[in-house]
């Protein structure tokens, strides 16, 4: 295991050391030629250029992103941008700013000659548009092209959906719901899988928590620190493995520089809310040491009050706080760049009880080092490589009314990739190999597992094929197709607790997955596109091996040891439309999944302090999940903007009547506001209708039928040329309704949050 580690970072250690060998500037230094690096040729061909509105007049904080390299530039207050050192190829370039339509560039850098030069107008938004994708595929692509169907959250939208969680953040988007269990354990849900079977991470990077495993487990990344929250819906499970099942959420923060300013740059940014009253304060810099090299320091705070639900009554325990610190590095020059960033977040907050029931509050706390380099290597087939690794420790202890500490929860996870960009003639792609290792420990009397490690080794290779008459044409119809083979086991270590959980056991799960996607243009920003995929999911440890009371489900668990995997058959079609009037997705799915485990209570209970509570083991049972989701957004008359959304799925197993548990209720939307592109204002309606498709048991609960109203006003304003001003003013369930979600964990005893009056700042410098 060492040994593996160190690789990564030995050559993060040669990079960074050779930043000093780099010339001062660009222009009038001569360039030298480290050592280290001789075998890998510097790339001379600078991207650049300048983005302006329509008037001609230059935009500053404009996020230029190169997505296949992972790299972004922030134009300065002269509109200039500037990448050095992309290996030569072609790259989708994308240009985002808060209150403007996203642009996007196709260019070609050649391995040697005249620099690229770009001119770049930016309109002001109305119409939400996506932009950028950079979780979907390995390569970046125009998001027209991506044969998922995907999300995407950043400027004015974001700020209205900001929540405490990233699962309420996310709540709203069509196919997306949140598994709630109070307002900081509040996990997505997507297309009525959660838990184990969505991944969430960190700038490309697994978060590293135990949020899956468990519905009074938080995400350990707070929504307010990112940029944009990326999403892909439907099993993608060839490029992430495990966890991936379901579907993707990166949350996008850029906490490496990968581009120098030629200026220092920050954020801040602040919330404050009224139904969980309290708020959280965010602030950031990104300071440029040398002309290749930068640093970010971020810090932040959040702490809120009780909840509200609706009606106005509190929910009592569910206040919380989190504090957050990163600090970041990254070296770029034109043979490789390399970045290391440390995250730390403190957090603690109360669980949601019903009456009678113990209080109970979690304290933790996540850190993480995490490195990111790419090298150039000259070569057409293979112009670079890049290579990510992270170290993460995690813990949280779950405290007792009286203050006794239940149990304490240990997760230390290690992730190794590396990933060659390749292009061979009309194909562009990658090929990977991907090592995650995880290291789990319960400690404490209510532990209802053994500790257990997990060592999953995978390679993959992905490709998009163009088939139109251009090599480089944007909108050509395409393939892309991939293929990955795992290596997951599981070994446990039941230490003093043999007697318990039995001798130490070990599971192997070999697994192949693979993907067929087609991206075809049927008029000028429409796309039809469908996609096949086969993915997999391992059983978790909880479900081979529990034996004891689940504080959090309020159930006896009793592991299953002969589980196998859960392997997924995917397919899905859709239609995408992007212009300057007119966002839409719309899309359906069908996903077969064999060997779905899910909790099933036996008929005899059992007896924990006195109390008899439900038994509950676990079967793997053929299941099938069929939807449709959709959403369009189009501009009407005098700088009115409307929408509408929908979505809905059915789940079952196979050849009976039986549902699956938790399955979010069918729901349709629509949504009217005026927007300038400086000022807006509007609102919008969800009609979420009953869900009786429920097992019927302690836990999943019929629920009714509710109404939310949302109304929000954006000001856009810049000082200075350079300063972008952002400020969002929202009441969430306006009418303070007060409703219970079919996909919430508390549902049977507690209601979702009330009235929440909300305003969202942001500053960008």
């Amino acid at each position: 295991m060492k040994l593996r580690l160190s690789l990564a970072l030995s050559l993060g250690a040669v990079l960074t050391a050779s930043a000093p060998g780099e010339a001062a500037t660009r222009a009038g230094a001569n360039r030298s030629l480290e050592p280290s690096l001789a075998l890998f040729p510097a790339v001379d061909v600078v991207v650049g250029g300048v983005v302006t509105d329509t008037t001609g007049a230059p935009l500053a904080n404009v996020q230029v992103v190169a997505s296949g390299v992972n790299r972004a530039a922030l134009t300065d207050e002269r509109g200039r941008f500037e990448f050095v050192g992309l290996p030569a190829g072609t790259y989708h370039l994308d240009f985002v700013r808060i209150g403007h339509s996203s642009a996007h560039q196709v260019v070609t850098v050649p391995a040697t000659g005249a620099d690229v030069r770009l001119t770049v107008v930016m309109r002001v938004a109305t119409v939400r548009l996506s932009s950028v994708n950079v979780t979907a595929t390995p390569t970046g692509t125009d998001p027209l092209n991506v044969t998922q169907a995907t999300v995407q959250l950043s400027g004015k939208e974001l700020q209205r959906a900001l929540s405490t969680s990233i699962g309420q953040t996310l709540s709203r988007e069509p196919g997306m719901s949140s598994r709630f269990n109070g307002p900081m354990a509040a996990t997505p849900v997507i297309r009525g899988l959660t838990g184990e079977r969505v991944l969430v991470l960190q700038d490309g990077d697994r978060a590293g928590d135990l949020s899956s495993s468990a519905a009074d487990h938080l995400n350990a990344v707070d929504p307010s620190t990112a940029e944009r929250i990326e999403v892909i819906r439907g099993p993608a499970s060839l490029l992430y493995g495990n966890n991936a099942l379901g579907g993707v959420v990166n949350v996008i923060s850029q906490d490496i520089p990968t581009t120098i300013p030629s200026r220092l740059t920050g954020y801040a940014m602040g919330q404050g809310e009224s139904v969980t009253p309290g708020g959280v304060l965010n602030v950031g810099v990104t300071i440029p040491l040398a002309a290749r090299l930068a640093v970010t320091a971020r810090g932040g705070v959040r702490d809120f009050a009780n909840m509200r639900v609706g009606g106005g009554a509190v929910q009592p325990n569910t206040s919380g706080n989190t504090q957050q610190a990163v600090l970041g590095t990254g070296y770029v020059g034109p043979r490789a760049s390399v970045g290391v960033v440390y995250r730390q977040m403190d957090f603690a907050y109360g669980l949601p009880h019903a009456p009678g029931e113990e209080a109970v509050r979690l304290d933790g706390v996540r850190r993480s080092v995490a490195l990111q380099s790419t090298v150039t290597t000259g070569l057409v087939a293979v112009p670079s490589v890049r290579i990510d690794q992270t170290l993460q420790r995690y813990a949280h202890s779950e405290i007792e009314e009286d203050g006794a500490v239940g149990t304490r929860f240990r997760l230390n996870t290690q992730t190794t990739n590396i990933t060659a960009r390749t292009q061979w003639g009309r194909a562009t792609g990658a090929v990977g190999v991907q090592g995650l290792f995880r290291q789990y420990a319960p400690v404490g009397e209510e532990a209802f597992t053994p500790a257990a490690d997990n060592e999953n080794v995978a390679v993959f290779a992905y490709q998009e094929v163009l088939l139109g008459p251009g090599d480089t044409e944007e909108h050509s119809p395409r393939v892309q197709l991939g293929a990955r083979y795992d290596r997951f086991s599981i070994h446990t270590k039941p230490g003093d607790q043999a007697d318990r959980f039995g001798e130490t056991r070990n599971r192997t799960f070999n697994n192949m997955a693979a993907s067929l996607g087609l991206s075809v243009p049927v008029a000028d920003g429409v796309s039809l596109t469908a996609n096949a995929s086969r993915g997999f999911r391992a059983p978790a440890v909880e479900e081979l091996y529990a034996d004891g009371f689940h504080a959090a489900a309020g159930t006896y668990d009793i592991g299953n040891p002969s589980l196998g995997v859960e392997k997924s058959t995917g397919m899905e079609v859709g239609v995408r439309a992007q212009t300057s009037r007119t966002f839409a997705q719309l899309g359906a799915y069908r996903n077969l999944i064999d060997g779905y485990i899910a909790p099933q209570a036996l008929a005899i209970p059992t007896l924990v302090d006195g109390a008899f509570i439900p038994t509950v083991t676990f079967m793997g049972r053929d299941a099938i999940m069929t939807g449709v989701e959709g959403q369009v957004e189009t501009k009407l008359v005098h700088r009115f903007v409307g929408g509408l959304m929908g979505d809905y799925v059915r789940a079952g197993v196979r050849g009976t009547n039986e549902v699956l548990p938790f399955i979010p209720a069918g729901r349709v939307g629509a949504s009217l506001r005026y927007d300038n592109g400086r000022i807006s204002g509007g609102g919008d309606v969800r009609r979420v209708f009953a869900q009786e498709r429920v097992t019927g048991d302690e836990l999943d609960v019929a629920t009714a039928s509710y109404t939310l109203l949302d109304l929000n006003a954006t000001w856009l304003f810049t000082v200075r040329g350079r300063q972008v001003h952002s400020v969002t003013f929202r009441v969430d369930n306006a009418t303070d309704a007060q409703y219970r979600e079919a996909t919430s964990r508390i549902k049977r005893f507690a209601f979702n949050p009330g009235r929440n009056v909300s305003l969202v700042y942001k500053l960008l410098y």
